[in-house]
């Protein structure tokens, strides 16, 4: 793929669905009922089909769709037609192929897959069709007749596998993970206990589902063994992860959804009356799941209160799949496969996942306060931060958070007065749309409260339930009548499964942590004044070194403790030119500033950080480079100094793409040249760091253009996770 390929990925469906005034011509400025009549017109949108569609997959903001003879884009244009059948449809994840199973009419199962970007202009097979704008180009075909006949296809998380279940006279059933380039086995599941029929891989790549019939087989997909083997009972319609990894879902023909807990797989929760429950999908953040309940109909359940369910109708039936993309704005769309068309519907009114929102933000700002302060003491660390410190402050941040995403609810909320008890001398407050609280009213006082519109709250904070509802946790009641007021407190109530301190990281551990981060902060000053002495930077590049232990679960369900260590840096603009990276570079010798950030943990890890490196010790790098929007006009020559790069998968602006470089063609792109940079880290790395290169390294490789210009947004960070580590 050359530059000019090198961000069509994201087209490859032929639509990205924009806002939802794309289409129509501003003659003049429109009133305020047209925008929002033009907005409710655009909610939903439909694309011609000709036959049911069979099976689809969603790639970012589009989806492929097979209908039994051709596989086609969102907008219905196929991309591949014939005359066998097409059983299933996957698509790599970076969007640059798709593999198919098709069955001939002589009964020949073939596994192939189909280059996404590349390919010709031809007239469709059937005259029912538009002309085919692009047809795909054939890559590679599955040996059956040395593998086996293949049962199921797939990719694996990371995009850099294909996989094909097969079954064969001689070799068995066995799972076959192949190099897309040579379409060669490079590692394989063995004896698999019966016809796979269906795969589905967990996002983080830590299982593989496989299930056929009512059995269902996890594997480890590490270790290739086995990790669990359910019965349904009944026939599987559909599996899934969830996109944190937490739970597993099971969907049976007898209309019951099962979520299985990952750590353990046991069942954690069942949802039933789901109709038929063809197919199933989860949303984005994990908090709904959208179900094919019949042949019209689709279900979206809330999974946290399973009451809240909304049902969306399809004309014509034959629905028998059903997906989440976003479009272009990143808001959701459900999309449903209908007899003949593809519906594309705007949910707007879905709310996020708050319990994870307030948890993910709840961590980062406890992250923080358990740094050592400037010029705290060790001795100081310990007096400040005890077990009882360290769960009062988490308490404050998730009421303080809950508080800020609730925002004004009592504004839009009606309260009503309750009943009065005795025993326990509370009053309660009703509200319609938030739980009861039960403020403490001395009996004396009772009769003084006539009407809740005498009534005033003040200083309120809220707290999230598991259903993701906010409750009142707090807040001083002011009685109008008699001018008294009375304090609601429950603020010490127990903690949510999301917000609990997770006890798996000691004072002990926190404390060796901070020890260690002390030591990486004196090797940062230490390697930056001396490359400040030899004019490699000035005081305007400033380097950030930084350091944390996260507990995790590994693949066998067991706790560990990771030790994360991330630098960065910052340039001053009017000296990013001078110490970081010029216009077209991305050699990391030719910034200061990265070479001194890359020199500081050359230096640790020749010394007290040493511990952390072992051949074959599993590591993660994340390797962030990027780089302005001035554009790249006649190309920039690369020197193949960190290989040739074909397809390679790249989270650009935090999607998974794919990314092509290589000496002939040379930098076309500004994504390119960020991508260098990443490379470089990696390339220093194995060069200057003895032992990281025997190591179990994952890479992941990120690139961010920024849309500014300017030499201060050239610049790389660096991630290194060792799991594990204590």
């Amino acid at each position: 793929m050359n530059g000019k390929h090198l961000l069509t990925a994201i087209l490859i469906g032929g639509t990205i669905i924009g806002v939802p005034t794309t289409g129509y011509a501003k003659k003049k400025e429109k009133t305020q009922p047209e925008q929002q009549q033009e907005q409710e017109q655009k909610l939903t949108y439909k694309f011609k089909r000709y036959f049911p569609t069979v099976c689809m997959d969603p790639y970012i903001t589009t989806v492929y769709s097979a209908d039994n003879f051709a596989v086609m884009t969102m907008s219905g244009d196929p991309v591949h037609e014939g005359n066998d059948t097409v059983k299933s449809l996957k698509v790599n994840p970076a969007g640059v192929n798709y593999g198919i199973i098709t069955k001939s009419k002589k009964g020949k199962i073939e596994a192939d897959i189909y280059h996404s970007l590349k390919g010709e202009t031809v007239k469709a097979n059937n005259s029912y069709r538009n002309n085919v704008k692009f047809k795909s180009q054939h890559l590679n075909k599955f040996d059956s007749k040395r593998y086996g006949t293949p049962t199921a296809i797939g990719y694996t998380p990371d995009a850099r596998l294909i996989v094909v279940a097969a079954e064969s006279p001689v070799l068995g059933k066995n799972i076959f993970f192949l190099e897309p380039k040579n379409f060669q086995p490079v590692s394989k599941i063995q004896s698999v206990p019966f016809e796979v029929g269906k795969m589905v891989f967990s996002p983080n790549g830590y299982y593989l589902a496989a299930s056929n019939g009512n059995k269902i087989i996890i594997y480890n997909l590490e270790e290739k063994n086995i990790r669990k083997q359910l019965d349904a009972g009944e026939k599987v319609n559909d599996m899934a992860f969830n996109p944190d990894n937490s739970d597993f879902a099971v969907l049976t023909d007898d209309g019951l959804l099962s979520l299985y807990n990952t750590r353990t797989f046991e069942v954690r929760k069942m949802i039933d009356e789901l109709g038929e429950a063809r197919a199933m999908s989860y949303n984005l953040d994990g908090k709904y799941m959208a179900i094919v309940t019949g042949d019209d109909m689709v279900t979206l359940v809330n999974l946290l209160r399973e009451s809240d369910r909304e049902t969306f109708n399809a004309e014509g039936g034959a629905v028998r799949d059903v997906d989440f993309v976003t479009d272009a704005g990143n808001n959701t769309l459900l999309v449903i496969p209908a007899a003949d068309a593809m519906i594309a519907q705007r949910l707007p009114h879905l709310k996020p996942f708050y319990n994870k929102l307030i948890a993910d933000e709840v961590e980062r700002k406890m992250d923080e306060w358990l740094k050592m302060m400037p010029g705290e003491t060790m001795e100081d660390y310990r007096k400040r931060v005890t077990e009882e410190s360290r769960a009062r402050q988490r308490r404050l941040f998730e009421d303080e958070i809950s508080t800020n995403f609730a925002g004004d609810l009592l504004s839009g909320a009606t309260m009503s007065l309750g009943t009065y008890d005795r025993a326990n001398g509370v009053l309660a407050l009703n509200f319609d749309s938030m739980p009861t609280i039960y403020l403490p009213v001395p009996e004396s006082d009772v009769t003084s409260f006539h009407n809740a519109g005498d009534l005033t709250l003040s200083d309120v904070m809220y707290g999230i339930l598991p259903d993701d509802s906010f409750e009142i946790v707090y807040a001083k009641v002011t009685n109008k009548t008699d001018g008294k007021s009375y304090i609601y407190d429950n603020l010490m109530r127990a903690d949510l499964q999301y917000m609990a301190a997770d006890d798996a990281i000691t004072l002990e551990m926190l404390q060796q942590q901070q020890m260690e981060e002390l030591k990486l902060q004196e090797l940062r000053q230490k390697v930056v004044d001396e490359a400040k002495k030899m004019n490699v930077i000035s005081d305007h590049t400033q380097i950030a070194v930084d350091s944390k232990v996260v507990p995790e679960y590994d693949a066998n369900g067991n706790k560990i403790l990771n030790y994360v260590v991330s630098v960065t840096y910052t340039v001053d603009p009017e000296f990013s030119v001078t110490e970081d990276f010029g216009p077209g570079k991305y050699h990391i010798n030719e910034s200061g500033a990265a070479s001194s950030m890359l020199n500081i943990l050359k230096q640790a890890f020749e010394g007290e950080f040493n511990q952390y490196l072992a051949p074959g010790k599993k590591i993660k790098v994340r390797l962030l480079g990027t780089a302005d929007a001035t554009p790249i006009v006649h190309g920039i020559a690369y020197d193949g100094s960190y290989g040739e790069f074909e397809e390679e998968p790249v989270y650009i602006d935090g999607r998974l793409q794919a990314i092509s470089v290589n000496s002939k063609d040379g930098i076309k792109q500004n994504e390119q040249l960020a991508f260098l940079r990443a490379l470089g880290v990696k390339d220093y790395l194995n060069r200057n760091v003895a032992k990281f290169e025997s190591m179990d390294t994952d890479y992941r490789y990120e690139v961010n253009v920024s849309k500014d210009k300017g030499s201060e947004h050239r610049r790389i960070t660096l991630e290194l996770t060792f799991i594990d580590a204590y």
